[in-house]
């Protein structure tokens, strides 16, 4: 019994030591924290691979031109909330995280927005990302998603940043079920080129390959309308080539009906 009390003793005071001596090496680091300087300043963007909106160039003169040159700065003198606001009021910029490593340097990480729709207005280009967010189109870089034009149910002003405005019955959400559902599939996503809204407030798309117009009709039964697409360009194309047809309407139900090319048949 007594035995197994002093091992029970050994046990807790050899835990006590290892919380304490981290303790104390936290307060230690901490402290030192402020007298060290920034010996370095890294950009990290995240999702570069997919997009280009920003350069870590840009994200360093961005800091520069608010807070100087950060190599050589007491790093207690570096506020990181406030870079992080800065770096987050860039509207292709999604999220930006700073920090400070233990040997000095000011790491910045970016995540840009992902574009899934591009929509063509009066008062210019916009491209919307997955949580619906506007943002002006990026001089630098074009992000190749799907155009959206015509009778956009609403306006936006010039340089608009954020969420639509006086879009009462969600027409953009239900826009974006579309865009998604197309950004998820690579073959979709790929072959789907324009999106035009027309007077009635239907939808007709544009495909990059073929010279054929797609009567979508409105917003709903996505999945199936896109299966039905499908059957025409595996079983239907193949058999009667690209130029038989000047139009496949997808809008009834378990139909598609296909309207010929009256142009090439008067050949």
């Amino acid at each position: 019994m007594l035995r197994k009390i002093l091992i029970s003793f050994v046990v807790v005071l050899a835990f006590g030591a290892i919380g304490a001596y981290f303790f104390f090496a936290q307060m230690l680091y901490s402290k030192s924290i402020p007298s060290q300087v920034c010996k370095e300043v890294n950009v990290v963007l995240v999702d570069s691979l997919q997009n280009r909106f920003v350069t870590k160039t840009e994200v360093l003169d961005i800091m520069g031109g608010y807070m100087g040159e950060s190599i050589g700065k007491n790093i207690g003198e570096i506020d990181l909330n406030t870079i992080e606001k800065l770096l987050n009021s860039r509207s292709a910029i999604k999220e930006s995280q700073a920090s400070i490593t233990r040997d000095g340097q000011l790491r910045i990480d970016i995540t840009q927005r992902k574009p899934v729709l591009r929509i063509q207005s009066p008062n210019g280009g916009f491209y919307v990302d997955e949580s619906q967010y506007i943002f002006p189109l990026v001089p630098t870089f074009t992000s190749y998603v799907p155009i959206v034009s015509g009778n956009i149910p609403f306006t936006l002003n010039d340089g608009h940043r954020g969420k639509a405005q006086e879009d009462d019955t969600n027409w953009l959400g239900r826009m974006m079920e579309l865009g998604n559902y197309m950004s998820r599939d690579p073959f979709w996503s790929a072959q789907i080129e324009q999106i035009y809204v027309d007077e009635n407030g239907e939808i007709i798309l544009s495909p990059r390959i073929g010279n054929h117009k797609i009567i979508f009709g409105e917003l709903t039964d996505i999945e199936n309308k896109f299966n039905k697409l499908y059957t025409f360009y595996k079983h239907i194309v193949p058999a009667e080539g690209w130029d038989k047809y000047s139009a496949v309407n997808l809008k009834y139900k378990d139909q598609i009906i296909c309207s010929t090319n009256n142009k090439k048949n008067k050949k």
